[in-house]
């Protein structure tokens, strides 16, 4: 090729180059496989039988292998996010802490942003996904007694119950790793973090032994993953000042991400 052709050539590249626009691919967070197997889930929310309050049974419930973050998307991960113009800078904080003070849509648009800088599917983890994960860290704050309780006598059962497992952990947030790793090899889970999901709050109905007739998701109060699991109104950020809709608020909230669709 001559000096005449290649000079155009090379003019036409740069003038596309300048504007696609295209970032640099970053390298993606580290995963942890976790193997398929089956969990006891117990569906979340308010149900009744015979039009009094009562328990889901737990049921046996196959969950599919699949890959997640072995920590949690830490406030340098999101501060990346945030320079590019796409997260909201309102949750900036310094240091090498988990990102907190994210809303359920906020996971989302850092989940869609990381996707598209990988070049890999990334997504908010399903709740049996988490529980599986969370293997034998996962705590249920519902109660066990198969007797019906009043809405008041719930509430505060879950609520006792919810003390008991988080015990006395200290509520000051510590960098990756801080909370130890479980069986699975997953990071901090149950932690002082709790971890959104896409798991919806049900209202719904139920046999005698507990098992669900019928059920209606209420998708805008989704389910957060830790010590126990806790009720979370979409926007909500802080659900210390209000937001949790039923039982123990966490102590903050977080995430971390499936790879996958």
């Amino acid at each position: 090729m001559t000096p005449l052709t290649t000079l155009p050539a090379l003019l036409l590249a740069g003038f596309f180059g300048l504007f696609a626009g295209d970032d640099p691919v970053i390298d993606a967070p580290e995963t942890v496989a976790i193997p398929a197997g089956e969990i006891a889930f117990r569906p979340f929310g308010s149900f009744s039988y015979q039009g009094k309050t009562h328990t889901p049974a737990s049921v046996a419930m196959r969950v599919d292998g699949f890959e997640i973050m072995k920590y949690q998307v830490s406030r340098a991960d999101s501060a990346a996010c945030v320079a590019d113009g796409v997260c909201n800078p309102d949750i900036m904080r310094e240091g090498s802490q988990p990102q907190t003070h994210v809303n359920f849509d906020e996971a989302r648009t850092y989940a869609a942003w990381l996707s598209d800088r990988t070049g890999q599917p990334w997504r908010l983890p399903s709740e049996p996904e988490w529980q599986r994960a969370a293997a034998e860290r996962y705590g249920d704050a519902t109660p066990e007694e198969d007797v019906y309780l009043d809405p008041g006598e719930r509430m505060l059962a879950q609520y006792e119950r919810g003390i008991l497992l988080r015990g006395s952990a200290s509520s000051a947030l510590r960098p990756a790793g801080g909370f130890g790793v479980n069986s699975m090899g997953v990071a901090d889970v149950s932690g002082n973090v709790w971890e959104w999901t896409t798991g919806c709050m049900d209202n719904g109905t139920l046999d005698a032994a507990g098992r669900v007739i019928s059920s209606e998701p209420y998708c805008t109060v989704r389910v957060a993953g830790g010590r126990h699991r806790a009720a979370i109104i979409e926007f909500v950020r802080d659900p210390q000042v209000g937001g949790c809709a039923v039982g123990l608020p966490p102590d903050y909230l977080g995430f971390r991400l499936v790879r996958g669709d």
